[in-house]
């Protein structure tokens, strides 16, 4: 007779420790006055600035801007330094901001500047970002 096959005790894989990712798309549409503003991205569980806009130099343009951070709660701040927005006083400007996908923040009617957080500090910390936070104009 042959002997019939057994399940042997396995041992489960060592769970390594990896920090989480996030996501973040910033997307700007300027009004007509496009050096009057500009933005912030701070991660606020390690207090400091993770990116920021530039100078915007095209009016009534959509600028898209990317990066992948370790997982945090951030604080994105947009400004305009003529304290009219850039909706809808002079031009239809208007900012998006995305987390993994999914709209987080949206406006464009202030008037000195406007701030928004999202996200949390839990998760395994990381020191590594990847990707690159370039201002694009799209063609």
């Amino acid at each position: 007779p042959t002997d019939s096959p057994t399940d042997s005790p396995t041992d489960s894989p060592t769970d390594t420790p990896s920090c989480d990712r996030t996501a973040i798309e910033v997307s700007v549409t300027t009004d007509q006055f496009p050096g009057e503003t500009t933005w912030v991205l701070i991660d606020l569980c390690n207090n400091y600035q993770v990116a920021s806009s530039g100078i915007y130099s095209f009016p009534e343009t959509t600028y898209i801007s990317s990066k992948i951070f370790c997982n945090s709660k951030f604080e994105f701040t947009i400004s305009d330094t003529a304290n009219d927005g850039i909706c809808c006083t002079r031009g239809d400007g208007e900012y998006t901001v995305k987390m993994n996908g999914s709209e987080v923040a949206t406006g464009g009617e202030f008037a000195s500047s406007e701030t928004i957080s999202f996200g949390s500090c839990r998760g395994f910390p990381c020191t590594d970002e990847t990707g690159t936070f370039d201002v694009v104009k799209p063609d």
